[in-house]
Order: structure tokens, then C-alpha cells, then sequence
């Protein structure tokens, strides 16, 4: 079942592929969670299937697509910390050709940002002449992380990110947990990201952090205390910056220079935490906070 707020996007590309005007490549790009995987499985199963211009799940070509067995799918090998060169040579001769089953040849790039520079130059003579009955699928979080080139010949969907009633709800209805108010927020409106650290107990962790974050700024919590919260907290650069975006720009935001002040400490802070090895991570989180405290006021 397509996730609720796909159900438009869904809408709008069954009716362009109904009547031919879907573009040979298309690139789907949004916030990490948010369902782009999900919706361009669909939209694969759309261009295989023989029976209508959704998927049937019932044709033989549904049946191999739901084996993982299709003949005229390629899904590109993305394990890797970048999608070279060769997997596309290997896209453009599988491209080739009449379709086995019919109607169709498809191609999924998952992670399209991970295409190095050459991948992506090879990439595009497919793009600018694809055969006849071919579909080259994209997708990946920002189409700011592609080249130019490649976007300008793909049919491009943003997706937008969830923060309504609809993705609440769904979301509670997916679990037994209690969903924190600021967890769709912390997200960055991808309710897969929100459900995930939800039944990891992620979510449980971060909410006791950020309590104890503003405690300890009221004056409520030691700093000793809110800095062994803290280390057990994963993701703790995410965590701060989004309290500090969240929750202190937001009171102090009559004092830019106070602010400046704030986001250059945390910038610092995140810099130093990645680039300084053997760094004494408890004393630098410990530094940062005081400091933080201080400017906070």
C-alpha cells in the first residue's frame, strides 16, 4: 500500500504515463524518509506492467517485478561509497535491445548523488537519446547534489516534506510508542526517518537530551549531568544544531550578534569533533556547553 502522502504524486505520474507523456528519465528528490524509494518501486511496477498503467499485481510481469526477477529491471548496485563509471556502461547496453517481457525497459539509480563525475558525463547520451520503451529512474535527497547536465534532461518531482495532521497520524497508527510533538521536526519532515527512530527507541533518547539541554541552560542540571546524558545520544551534532535552531533562535532571535555567536561556537565545535583526532570528546562537549550557557544568557 503506497504511503498516504504519496497518493498525489502517484496520481499525477499514472495519468502522464496514460497518456505518453511521461519522460523517458525522471528524477524523485526529498527528505531522507519521506518515501522516494517506495514511490519509485511503484512507478517501476507501473512502466512493467502489461495489463493497465498501474500495477496489476497479478500479470506475469507484476509476478517477476514482486519475484525480483524481471528481465527488463535493472536496479544499479549503490552498496558502494559512490555509483562509477562502469555501472553505467552497464545501464546503457542493458538499455539496448527490445523488451523480453513488454512494454518496457526500466532502470533504478537509488543514491543518484553518489554518481562520480565520469558516471554521470556517461550518463547522459543515455539520457539524450534513450531507446524506445526505455525508463531511467533517479532519485536521491537533493538535485542539488547532481550536475546540471543530468537534471536538465530528467522530468523532475520534489517531494515535499511532511509535518501535518496526515503523517501524525500515520505515524501513530504504525506504532505503540508515543509519538514526541518535535519528532517529525527533528526529521526534517520524512515520517520513515521518524518511524525508524521510534522503534529503535532513538526517538526516547533524543527526547530525554533535549530536556535535559534546556534544563541545563536553566540552570536545573549540572553540567556533569547533562554532558553524560549527551554521550549517550546518537547523532549528537544533529541534535545540537537542531536545538539550537529550534529552540534558542527562536528566543534569541532579537540579538543577531548573539546568534552569530551561537552558530559560530556550534560550527566551530562540529569541525573540531570531526577533524581533531584523539580529541578529549567529553571535555570539547563540555567546553562548547559552558560557553553556549554563557552566551546564551
Amino acid at each position: 500500500m503506497l504511503l498516504p502522502w504519496l497518493e498525489r504524486y502517484q496520481q499525477q505520474l499514472s495519468r502522464l504515463l496514460a497518456t505518453q507523456q511521461l519522460a523517458h528519465g525522471i528524477l524523485l528528490t526529498g527528505p531522507s524518509g519521506i518515501g522516494k524509494h517506495q514511490l519509485a518501486q511503484y512507478l517501476v511496477a507501473s512502466l512493467l506492467c502489461t495489463a493497465k498503467n498501474k500495477p496489476c499485481g497479478e500479470c506475469k510481469s507484476c509476478l517477476l517485478f514482486a519475484a525480483g526477477s524481471h528481465a527488463d529491471f535493472l536496479a544499479v548496485d549503490n552498496s558502494g561509497t559512490t555509483i562509477g563509471i562502469d555501472a553505467v556502461r552497464q545501464l546503457s547496453q542493458f538499455m539496448q535491445g527490445r523488451p523480453q517481457q513488454q512494454p518496457n525497459k526500466v532502470v533504478l539509480v537509488s543514491d543518484a548523488d553518489k554518481l562520480t563525475e565520469a558516471a554521470a558525463n556517461a550518463l547522459l547520451k543515455t539520457l539524450e537519446e534513450p531507446p524506445q520503451n526505455s525508463f531511467i529512474i533517479l532519485y536521491c535527497n537533493s538535485a542539488n547534489a547532481l550536475p546540471a547536465t543530468v537534471m536538465s534532461r530528467c522530468q523532475q518531482w520534489q517531494l515535499a516534506a511532511e509535518f501535518g495532521d496526515d503523517a501524525k497520524d500515520w505515524l501513530r497508527q504504525q506504532t505503540n510508542r508515543a509519538v514526541p510533538d518535535f519528532l517529525l521536526t527533528y526529521c526534517g519532515g520524512g515520517p520513515l526517518k521518524a518511524l525508524a527512530l521510534l522503534e529503535s527507541g532513538a526517538a526516547d533518547q533524543l527526547q530525554v537530551s533535549l530536556q535535559h539541554l534546556t534544563q541545563y541552560l536553566q540552570q536545573q542540571l549540572s553540567l556533569t549531568e547533562c554532558v553524560k546524558q549527551l554521550e549517550q545520544s546518537e547523532g549528537i551534532s544533529q541534535l545540537l544544531g537542531w536545538f539550537l535552531r529550534q529552540r534558542l533562535v527562536p528566543s534569541d532571535g532579537q540579538n543577531p550578534q548573539r546568534l552569530l555567536a551561537m552558530h559560530m561556537l556550534y560550527n566551530r565545535w562540529c569541525r573540531d569533533d570531526s577533524q581533531i583526532l584523539g580529541q578529549n570528546k567529553q571535555l570539547a562537549l563540555s567546553a562548547f556547553l559552558t560557553e553556549l550557557k554563557r552566551l546564551h544568557g
